[in-house]
Protein backbone atom coordinates (compact mmCIF):
# COMPACT_ATOMS: atom_id res chain seq x y z
CA UNK A 1 0.00 0.00 0.00
CA UNK A 2 3.20 2.28 0.64
CA UNK A 3 4.24 1.99 -2.63
CA UNK A 4 1.38 2.35 -4.27
CA UNK A 5 0.64 5.72 -2.66
CA UNK A 6 4.61 6.41 -3.49
CA UNK A 7 3.86 5.73 -7.22
CA UNK A 8 0.95 8.25 -6.74
CA UNK A 9 2.37 10.87 -5.28
CA UNK A 10 5.35 10.47 -7.47
CA UNK A 11 2.67 10.51 -10.75
CA UNK A 12 1.16 13.85 -9.39
CA UNK A 13 4.52 15.72 -8.96
CA UNK A 14 5.56 14.60 -12.11
CA UNK A 15 1.87 15.99 -13.58
CA UNK A 16 2.47 19.02 -11.69
CA UNK A 17 6.00 19.81 -11.85
CA UNK A 18 6.04 19.93 -15.96
CA UNK A 19 2.36 20.86 -17.02
CA UNK A 20 3.21 24.12 -18.62
CA UNK A 21 -0.35 25.47 -19.11
CA UNK A 22 -2.05 29.26 -19.33
CA UNK A 23 -4.35 30.54 -16.77
CA UNK A 24 -6.57 33.82 -17.82
CA UNK A 25 -6.60 35.85 -14.51
CA UNK A 26 -7.95 39.46 -14.30
CA UNK A 27 -3.87 40.55 -14.96
CA UNK A 28 -4.04 38.77 -18.17
CA UNK A 29 -2.65 35.46 -19.32
CA UNK A 30 -0.35 33.61 -16.43
CA UNK A 31 1.56 30.41 -15.76
CA UNK A 32 -1.21 28.63 -14.45
CA UNK A 33 1.13 27.10 -11.75
CA UNK A 34 3.15 29.91 -11.02
CA UNK A 35 1.01 32.91 -11.53
CA UNK A 36 3.78 35.48 -11.10
CA UNK A 37 4.80 34.33 -14.63
CA UNK A 38 3.60 35.59 -17.95
CA UNK A 39 5.23 32.65 -19.71
CA UNK A 40 5.22 29.25 -20.16
CA UNK A 41 8.99 27.16 -19.48
CA UNK A 42 8.39 23.79 -22.49
CA UNK A 43 10.63 21.49 -20.89
CA UNK A 44 12.67 19.35 -24.16
CA UNK A 45 15.05 17.10 -22.82
CA UNK A 46 17.63 16.09 -24.98
CA UNK A 47 17.44 18.52 -27.33
CA UNK A 48 19.57 21.43 -27.87
CA UNK A 49 18.97 24.80 -28.81
CA UNK A 50 19.73 24.24 -32.44
CA UNK A 51 17.48 21.92 -32.95
CA UNK A 52 14.47 23.63 -31.04
CA UNK A 53 14.80 26.61 -33.17
CA UNK A 54 14.53 24.30 -36.65
CA UNK A 55 11.36 22.49 -34.70
CA UNK A 56 10.40 25.73 -34.09
CA UNK A 57 10.74 26.90 -38.08
CA UNK A 58 9.33 23.85 -39.05
CA UNK A 59 5.75 24.50 -36.99
CA UNK A 60 5.10 27.93 -38.61
CA UNK A 61 5.69 26.64 -42.37
CA UNK A 62 3.85 23.77 -42.00
CA UNK A 63 0.89 26.09 -40.00
CA UNK A 64 0.65 29.25 -41.08
CA UNK A 65 -0.04 30.46 -44.78
CA UNK A 66 2.62 32.94 -45.46
CA UNK A 67 5.24 31.61 -42.58
CA UNK A 68 7.59 34.65 -43.96
CA UNK A 69 4.88 36.93 -43.33
CA UNK A 70 4.19 35.96 -39.71
CA UNK A 71 7.70 36.04 -38.85
CA UNK A 72 8.15 39.33 -36.85
CA UNK A 73 11.86 38.81 -34.99
CA UNK A 74 14.60 36.34 -35.09
CA UNK A 75 17.97 35.42 -34.24
CA UNK A 76 19.01 32.00 -35.39
CA UNK A 77 18.99 29.34 -32.48
CA UNK A 78 17.84 31.95 -29.86
CA UNK A 79 14.88 33.91 -30.79
CA UNK A 80 11.63 33.60 -33.11
CA UNK A 81 9.01 35.75 -32.77
CA UNK A 82 5.91 35.26 -35.16
CA UNK A 83 1.92 36.84 -35.21
CA UNK A 84 -1.08 35.00 -35.70
CA UNK A 85 -4.70 35.93 -37.03
CA UNK A 86 -7.56 34.00 -35.52
CA UNK A 87 -10.89 34.95 -37.50
CA UNK A 88 -14.34 34.46 -35.69
CA UNK A 89 -12.35 33.12 -32.42
CA UNK A 90 -15.38 32.73 -30.33
CA UNK A 91 -18.53 34.70 -29.67
CA UNK A 92 -19.00 37.43 -26.90
CA UNK A 93 -22.67 37.91 -25.01
CA UNK A 94 -23.87 41.12 -25.39
CA UNK A 95 -27.04 41.97 -23.75
CA UNK A 96 -28.34 38.71 -25.17
CA UNK A 97 -26.66 39.24 -28.68
CA UNK A 98 -23.70 36.56 -29.36
CA UNK A 99 -21.44 38.62 -31.02
CA UNK A 100 -18.55 37.25 -33.35
CA UNK A 101 -14.85 37.87 -32.03
CA UNK A 102 -11.67 37.47 -33.46
CA UNK A 103 -7.60 37.44 -32.41
CA UNK A 104 -4.50 38.44 -32.85
CA UNK A 105 -1.56 37.91 -31.24
CA UNK A 106 1.61 37.51 -30.46
CA UNK A 107 4.32 34.77 -29.42
CA UNK A 108 7.48 34.72 -28.88
CA UNK A 109 9.96 32.06 -28.61
CA UNK A 110 13.75 31.39 -26.76
CA UNK A 111 15.61 28.89 -27.30
CA UNK A 112 17.91 26.68 -24.78
CA UNK A 113 19.13 23.29 -24.22
CA UNK A 114 16.64 21.07 -23.06
CA UNK A 115 13.76 24.02 -23.40
CA UNK A 116 12.24 26.81 -24.71
CA UNK A 117 10.43 30.29 -23.16
CA UNK A 118 6.81 30.21 -24.70
CA UNK A 119 5.40 33.76 -23.97
CA UNK A 120 2.41 35.90 -25.63
CA UNK A 121 3.72 39.07 -25.75
CA UNK A 122 0.62 41.03 -27.28
CA UNK A 123 -3.02 40.04 -27.56
CA UNK A 124 -5.59 42.33 -29.17
CA UNK A 125 -9.00 40.54 -29.09
CA UNK A 126 -11.78 42.63 -30.86
CA UNK A 127 -15.55 41.73 -31.98
CA UNK A 128 -16.00 41.66 -35.40
CA UNK A 129 -18.93 44.28 -35.70
CA UNK A 130 -15.76 46.75 -35.41
CA UNK A 131 -16.72 47.42 -32.06
CA UNK A 132 -15.24 46.76 -28.82
CA UNK A 133 -12.86 45.17 -27.64
CA UNK A 134 -12.40 41.65 -25.15
CA UNK A 135 -10.42 43.10 -22.19
CA UNK A 136 -9.08 40.95 -19.02
CA UNK A 137 -10.53 43.31 -16.33
CA UNK A 138 -12.40 46.21 -16.61
CA UNK A 139 -15.68 48.06 -16.76
CA UNK A 140 -18.65 47.04 -18.62
CA UNK A 141 -18.67 50.42 -20.60
CA UNK A 142 -15.77 50.18 -22.30
CA UNK A 143 -15.91 47.01 -23.78
CA UNK A 144 -16.42 43.44 -22.73
CA UNK A 145 -13.74 42.71 -19.51
CA UNK A 146 -13.97 39.00 -18.39
CA UNK A 147 -13.39 40.31 -15.19
CA UNK A 148 -15.25 42.70 -14.17
CA UNK A 149 -12.96 45.44 -11.68
CA UNK A 150 -13.53 43.94 -8.40
CA UNK A 151 -12.22 40.90 -9.90
CA UNK A 152 -15.38 38.47 -10.62
CA UNK A 153 -15.82 36.51 -13.20
CA UNK A 154 -18.13 38.14 -15.87
CA UNK A 155 -17.50 35.81 -18.87
CA UNK A 156 -16.65 32.37 -17.88
CA UNK A 157 -16.60 31.05 -21.84
CA UNK A 158 -14.46 33.52 -23.24
CA UNK A 159 -12.42 33.09 -20.48
CA UNK A 160 -12.26 28.90 -21.14
CA UNK A 161 -12.11 29.44 -24.95
CA UNK A 162 -9.03 31.63 -23.82
CA UNK A 163 -7.22 28.93 -22.05
CA UNK A 164 -8.61 25.63 -24.35
CA UNK A 165 -6.73 27.94 -27.37
CA UNK A 166 -3.73 28.75 -25.60
CA UNK A 167 -3.07 25.21 -23.98
CA UNK A 168 -3.51 23.70 -27.12
CA UNK A 169 -1.14 25.51 -28.94
CA UNK A 170 1.31 24.98 -25.98
CA UNK A 171 1.13 21.39 -26.77
CA UNK A 172 1.14 21.23 -30.86
CA UNK A 173 4.02 23.60 -30.42
CA UNK A 174 5.81 20.97 -27.36
CA UNK A 175 4.81 18.24 -29.99
CA UNK A 176 6.93 19.87 -32.94
CA UNK A 177 9.49 20.65 -30.91
CA UNK A 178 9.74 17.01 -29.22
CA UNK A 179 9.22 15.65 -32.75
CA UNK A 180 6.04 13.57 -31.50
CA UNK A 181 4.20 12.46 -34.23
CA UNK A 182 0.64 13.00 -34.36
CA UNK A 183 -2.38 11.77 -36.45
CA UNK A 184 -1.76 13.60 -39.76
CA UNK A 185 1.78 12.14 -40.16
CA UNK A 186 0.02 8.54 -40.54
CA UNK A 187 -0.47 8.96 -43.95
Amino acid sequence: MKKLLFLVSLMLLNYTGFSQEFEVTPNGLKDKFNLENTYLVIEAPGKNSTELYSNAIKYINENYKNPDEVIKGKTENEYLRFETFVPQFTKVNNSGAKLDVSMKYTTELNFKDDKVKFEITSLSITADNGGQSVEFSGSIWSGYPIFKKNGDLRLPETKSDLENYFNTKVTEIKNYLMDIKTEKDNW
